[in-house]
């Protein structure tokens, strides 16, 4: 009890104390003031964002001469004003005010209705459709905190609901009326018991003058005076400036768009966006393989962010409508397509009932989810079985409404208003999420954004030093893909740049993502036994150099296999071999692409295994193992097991079983069967064996022998399909609601596996504390993936949840160009994202 007295006593003593102060504050700046200063303490002067140099004058002598108590800044015109030039007028101006002026801002919403770079929370309907309170609050804080950062004390209009004894009256509509008498209007409003008059800078003095002259006729007059300046000047202390502060303009657009403000915005787009119908249960959507995608954009064109993020989970055609005109055949484009995602953008008008007519057709024929960005006429698509309701196309809301439609988050908004009878406001379903990526900022995945800006000039680096004409970075955390930039060119001719669907040669990144998801596979089902000899499942090596060989030792790259046997020279050693193997069209007797006009016989896949069973092995002493020696051979044998044992090429077994259901659609091999030559990087100008610049062929001459289908080299992809794969790998087997493998099937093939060596089973790994280590000094010894000559690579760490993509073409046009690895371009990459982690677990 004693001690609760203690704490009531000091919180009473401190409350009175602090009133004390604030009243002796006020009446000590009252009684300095005459009264023409009194009377100029009533008015608001009015500022635009975009204020011009002369008005600027003219208000900042109004603050001089009559001490205006304050400025009510609107939005300027014909474009809102910048942060930094308002809130340097306002220091200037505020520099001559004694005492400090009030500053209020016009907005309803956002700051963004009066400046041009601030942020914006969406329109106030998406605000409504969120059902989570403390994200409402959130917004609410943030913008009171930025208002802050721009020196302004109060929003208009929530001072008029918050203040309960401030009685406000706008001039602007009375200072040019030509009826009244300069200053009439002033004194009419004084005289109506306002306490705040809202002013055109051109009516003060005549306003002052003419309240002046009642108020030194009438005492009670002259006691309300003081009165509503008591008001004032205490709205003014408790805004804090009984002190005189300056805003501080220094990074000021960086403070008004924070790294936490920014990830605010994106959650609450992703909170907002509203599922309205899914009378199918068609979203999420899960099964991807087998099933043909398109979109239409119906007032947007091809490219836009729905577009562009619909692609990230699998390959689309996308169609634009921006009149009627264009649907002139669309039915027949959309005909052979399983899945069609229709969205409605606001430039398009209203949603009429021809286009909702057309919708419905479509819905009949397909299965279809229509996503409206503008409410306006969603009434005509009340019978659409899967509907969705997304407030606005402001960047953020189709990022959020495409994740929505492929689970990677979960639908959570709730209709703020009536659509039709069937669609009452507080319509809202909950959708599922099936852990598929999700797209968001740093700071969702616990990783400081300001940090991951260090990759750039790394990047940019390699790229003005020669080491690669561009690159592409991915990072992924906690699911989530929170860094994906592009850099440079795909060449040094600087004609076409790095994008987000850019194709790369991955090399021997395929002997991890393509061969190892084979022998994981077998192993699992139990089709193999990793400890077992090969020759038990391929006789043909019995009697051979390789008849002891152990597929663990192949994988770990301990078997002895010499490391690189360049074949491909006994093809070309003179013309009639040159005949023999290769053709300059493509036939029955020639149907491996080699090269542009060149193409490999029917016989030459059964010639390079003779070839690899007959090559020569490492020597070593008797009775002892061989060391660890990175060797490509061991991965010609094992895409020869797996095709033998699973009685289909190896291509058709990862498409049918791995990249197609993960939806990744740029992730196979031969390229060029499906995408255009200007989407995929260029690897080396060839001068010896195919005599041409290579673009869309395998890099790797035995892999090009192979018809660019190989165990060790030839597989192709964009960034974000390849970090779909290392996420299921992360996932330790499943990825998109489907199971690809056990998790022990995972934590056998990454471990280390020799003491005497890094390598898992097929994966390479770090080499702790080491320098020389293929992966950042910070990876955790859990850490396991591969890298590629061509300069790329993916490595993923359990301990960090984390995905490191790197992909690049640094042997354009010359294989010989090792700068990309002297400069050790991509472990210093990944240190940074390391260090963004380390960051932000320290704020």
């Amino acid at each position: 009890m004693s001690r609760l007295f203690f704490i009531l006593f000091f919180a009473l003593l401190f409350s009175q104390s602090f009133g004390q102060t604030k009243n002796h504050w006020v009446d000590s700046v009252l009684h300095i003031l005459n009264n023409e200063e009194k009377i100029g303490q009533l008015m608001i002067g009015l500022m635009s964002s975009s204020s011009s140099a002369d008005e600027i004058k003219n208000l900042a002598s109004q603050v001089k001469s009559n001490k205006i108590g304050g400025l009510l800044i609107t939005h300027g015109s014909p474009v809102h004003g910048s942060p930094v030039r308002s809130s340097k007028l306002i220091n200037q101006i505020q520099s001559q005010a004694k005492p400090p002026l009030l500053i209020l801002a016009g907005f309803t919403n956002n700051l963004s209705e009066i400046f041009d770079s601030t942020m914006s929370f969406y329109d106030p309907m998406a605000i409504d459709a969120v059902t989570s309170d403390s994200l409402k609050r959130m917004v609410s804080s943030e913008i009171a905190h930025e208002m802050k950062s721009l020196g302004i004390h109060f929003n208009l209009s929530q001072l008029r609901k918050d203040s309960g004894e401030l009685k406000f009256f706008d001039m602007r509509g009375l200072a040019i009326n030509p009826k009244l008498k300069k200053g009439e209007a002033a004194k009419q409003v004084f005289l109506s018991r306002d306490d705040l008059l809202l002013i055109d800078p051109r009516e003060i003095d005549a306003a002052i003058k003419s309240i002046l002259k009642i108020v030194k006729k009438d005492k009670v007059l002259s006691a309300r005076l003081d009165q509503s300046v008591s008001k004032i000047l205490a709205l003014k202390y408790d805004a804090g400036l009984a002190q005189r502060k300056f805003i501080d303009t220094d990074n000021l657009n960086q403070r008004l768009h924070s790294p936490e403000a920014q990830l605010l915005k994106q959650q609450i787009a992703e909170a907002s966006v509203t599922v309205v119908q899914n009378q199918q249960d068609l979203m999420p959507i899960q099964k991807l393989d087998n099933r043909t995608f398109a979109s239409v954009s119906i007032g947007a064109p091809v490219g836009n962010e729905f577009d562009r993020y619909l692609s990230r989970y699998v390959g689309f055609e996308h169609f634009s409508i921006r009149n009627l005109k264009d649907t002139t055949g669309l039915e027949t484009k959309l005909k052979d397509k399983d899945i069609i995602v229709i969205g409605l953008f606001p430039a398009y008008g209203s949603i009429t009932k021809d286009i909702a007519e057309l919708l419905k057709k479509i819905s009949s024929q397909h299965q279809v989810v229509v996503c409206s960005f503008d409410l306006n006429g969603l009434e005509n698509l009340e019978t659409i079985p899967s509907l969705i309701a997304a407030y606005s196309d402001e960047a953020g809301i189709p990022q959020a409404a495409a994740q929505i439609i492929f689970g990677a988050i979960a639908a959570r908004g709730k209709l703020p208003m009536k659509i039709s009878d069937s669609i009452p406001s507080g319509t809202g379903l909950s959708t599922a999420t099936i852990n598929r990526f999700a797209f968001n900022l740093p700071e969702a995945a616990e990783m400081d954004s300001k940090t991951l800006e260090r990759i750039e000039p790394i990047a940019l680096e390699a790229i003005n030093t020669g080491a690669t004409p561009g690159c592409r970075v991915l990072v992924a955390r906690n699911g989530k893909v929170v860094y994906d930039r592009s850099f440079g060119w795909l060449a040094y001719d600087k004609k076409i740049l790095v994008g987000d669907e850019t194709i790369y040669d991955l090399a021997s990144v395929t002997k991890v993502s393509a061969t190892l998801q084979t022998v994981m596979y077998m192993q699992e089902k139990g089709m193999i036994d990793v400890n077992k000899k090969v020759s038990v499942y391929l006789p043909e090596l019995k009697k051979t150099n390789k008849e002891d060989l152990i597929i663990k030792d192949i994988l770990t790259h301990q078997a002895g296999l010499w490391p690189y046997l360049p074949f491909w020279s006994e093809t070309v050693k003179d013309t009639s071999s040159t005949k023999k193997y290769y053709s300059t069209t493509s036939s029955e007797e020639f149907p491996y692409p080699v090269a542009e006009n060149m193409f490999a016989a029917k016989s030459m896949k059964d010639s390079l295994w003779h070839w690899i069973i007959k090559a020569k092995i490492r020597d070593k002493a008797p009775r002892t193992g061989y060391d660890y020696r990175y060797s490509d051979m061991g991965f010609y044998i094992m895409q020869h097991l797996a095709e033998k044992i699973l009685g289909e090429s190896m291509e058709d077994f990862l498409q049918k079983n791995i990249y197609r259901p993960l939806g990744a659609s740029s992730l196979g091999y031969l390229p060029l069967r499906k995408f255009p030559a200007s989407q995929i990087a260029p690897t080396e100008k060839d001068t010896l064996f195919r005599k041409s610049l290579l673009t869309g062929y395998v890099h790797d001459q035995g892999a090009a022998m192979h018809g660019g289908v190989a165990g060790h080299a030839g597989l192709f992809s964009n960034a974000y399909d390849l970090a779909k794969l290392g996420q299921m790998w992360l996932n330790k087997g499943s990825y998109g609601g489907v199971s690809f493998f056990k998790p022990e099937t995972l934590e056998f093939f990454t471990a280390k596996q020799y003491e005497n060596s890094r390598r898992g089973l097929g994966w390479d790994k770090p080499i702790l504390s080491d320098w020389n280590s293929p992966t950042s000094m910070y990876a955790s010894a859990a850490t396991f993936g591969h890298t590629g000559f061509t300069g790329t690579c993916i490595w993923v760490d359990p301990e960090f949840n984390l995905v490191y993509v790197f992909l690049s073409n640094r042997v354009n046009p010359d294989m010989n160009n090792t700068k990309l690895l002297n400069e050790n371009i991509r472990p210093r990459i990944q240190d940074v994202i390391y260090k963004s982690i380390f960051e932000y677990s320290t704020k």
